[in-house]
């Protein structure tokens, strides 16, 4: 027995060098449904010759290890390309043409993000509404054009919208109000007009944070008074023609980071605003028509890393100490009668 036992320890010990040695096979290499090849393949030949490498489209090779492409269980979940680059598994390229409908044919897709490409040009296809199962949808920095669609509000699994510095017009679809998992909105820096629905994160799933960006856009009318009831992080919607008060996007518990509202018409009384205590990083108010004076209140923000109120109708005298010592007269300038540092002595 005890001569048995050494030969096999032998064995393993003479094989276990070559196994290491071995070429590893991907275990879902046999997994990449004729499904997903057809529709990559599809996508890739939407574009001009030599826009993707190589390994795009190579028959011994799983779809699953091309670049840009992640997979789940030998399913298409996830495309990445950017213009930049290439990091963790996002795949260089150029894409000069029209958005590709084959898309909608990933049916397993749950993220997809389009970056940097300035010659991709068109409207989103309605083939892109069969992805029902998306999360995240990034396009970022690119030329398509034509509305929001409004098969969005279809995909009830979307956590994160993101089309931001693209060529969007029309108005922003009220019925994305429906998704309960719709945390953040980034539609900004694009043509967007008409007002902001009262219906955004109308049904989000309580206890979840929000971020809301519709900045760089020609929305007009008010902020609507739901947002009072939103645990944003982060909004920014600056660079409008927002009318009327925005008061209530403020409060001593809330949990915001950033409040973007700049260059907008805005008009309420800052005298009676509550700053985030524990949060608030950055607050930009400047060229709006905002009055009354900065409160005292002010003082007790812990991380207040940056403040412009400039261009407005404030008086007063700007409050200094605790964790606020402002040092930039550029942030108050053009007001009706601050004073005190940093700008001159209040008479």
């Amino acid at each position: 027995m005890a001569s048995k036992a050494s030969d096999v320890l032998t064995l393993f010990s003479i094989a276990l060098p070559l196994l290491l040695f071995l070429p590893a096979v991907p275990l879902s290499s046999a997994a990449c449904t004729k499904e997903d090849v057809t529709a990559l393949l599809a996508f890739k030949n939407s574009f001009p010759p030599n826009t993707f490498p190589n390994s795009w489209g190579d028959a011994s090779t799983s779809c699953c290890f091309w670049d840009g492409v992640g997979c789940t269980h030998g399913r298409v979940t996830s495309l990445s390309f950017t213009s930049d680059e290439y990091t963790n598994d996002v795949l260089p390229v150029n894409l000069k043409g029209t958005v590709p409908p084959s898309v909608g044919d990933l049916s397993a897709l749950t993220s997809i993000s389009i970056s940097s490409q300035a010659d991709l040009v068109g409207p989103i296809p309605t083939t892109w509404s069969k992805l029902i199962k998306l999360k995240y949808f990034t396009i970022y920095n690119s030329s398509i054009s034509g509305p929001v669609p409004l098969f969005l509000s279809h995909f009830k699994s979307l956590q994160q919208l993101e089309i931001n510095y693209c060529k969007l017009t029309g108005t922003i679809p009220p019925s994305l109000g429906d998704l309960a998992n719709l945390r953040s909105i980034t539609l900004g820096q694009n043509k967007l007009t008409g007002t902001i629905p009262s219906t955004l994160f109308s049904k989000l799933n309580k206890g979840l944070l929000a971020n809301l960006d519709l900045s760089e856009n020609q929305l007009t009318g008010a902020i609507p008074k739901s947002f009072g009831s939103v645990a944003f992080t982060n909004v920014n919607l600056q660079d409008n023609k927002l009318t009327g008060d925005a008061s209530f996007l403020f409060g001593k518990s809330k949990p915001a980071s950033q409040i973007l509202l700049a260059r907008n018409n805005l008009s309420f009384d800052l005298t009676k605003v509550d700053y985030p205590v524990k949060y608030l990083h950055y607050l930009d108010l400047n060229h709006n028509e905002i009055y009354g004076s900065i409160n005292e209140q002010i003082r007790e923000v812990l991380d207040l890393r940056s403040f412009d109120v400039s261009y407005n109708k404030l008086c007063g005298k700007i409050p200094r100490g605790g964790k606020f010592n402002p040092r930039f007269p550029e942030s108050f300038i053009h007001n009706k009668c601050l004073c005190g540092k940093p700008l001159p002595p209040c008479k």
